[in-house]
């Protein structure tokens, strides 16, 4: 199971149904390994991959430092993936840790993606680095210097 995360898209991609992706993983995470087939591991294996996939290629996710990590950890999670013939039980488990990425994955989308109560949209770009309000004065700046110096 090859995927690609970070290569470049041939079509646009339609964005990922919140609701629907926390049913998958939910869904996934009531499964039982001793009632669980190994086709049924490894078709809903594919769905979880294909959801994480779409949703790390979002333009409304990743702009910041907690998106940048997600999007990592979801590149090493793929390429991680057990390949060839492996123990049901291996499947099962990446299979497991799968939706439980997915819902994280999820609750930081729609996080980024909703609006605050009183409308306002709150931007989770990573700040500019600056100055703390409480050394507003040149005479503070120059006596912490003198302490720290």
């Amino acid at each position: 199971m090859t995927h690609n995360l970070t290569g470049p898209r041939r079509q646009r991609t339609r964005p990922v149904d919140l609701e629907a992706a926390t049913r998958l993983a939910n869904e996934t995470l009531s499964f039982r390994l001793g009632t669980t087939t190994r086709d049924e591991i490894q078709a809903r294996t594919e769905q979880l991959v294909a959801v994480i996939t779409r949703l790390t290629r979002s333009p409304t996710t990743g702009a910041d430092k907690e998106g940048r990590s997600l999007r990592d950890e979801a590149v090493d999670l793929v390429t991680d993936a057990p390949k060839g013939q492996v123990l049901v039980f291996s499947a099962f488990t990446y299979m497991r840790s799968s939706a439980l990425f997915l819902r994280r994955y999820v609750a930081y989308a729609q996080e980024v993606t909703g609006q605050p109560e009183d409308g306002a949209i709150a931007s989770r770009a990573d700040p500019e680095p600056r100055r703390p309000s409480g050394l507003a004065t040149v005479g503070q700046i120059q006596w912490l210097s003198g302490v720290a110096g």
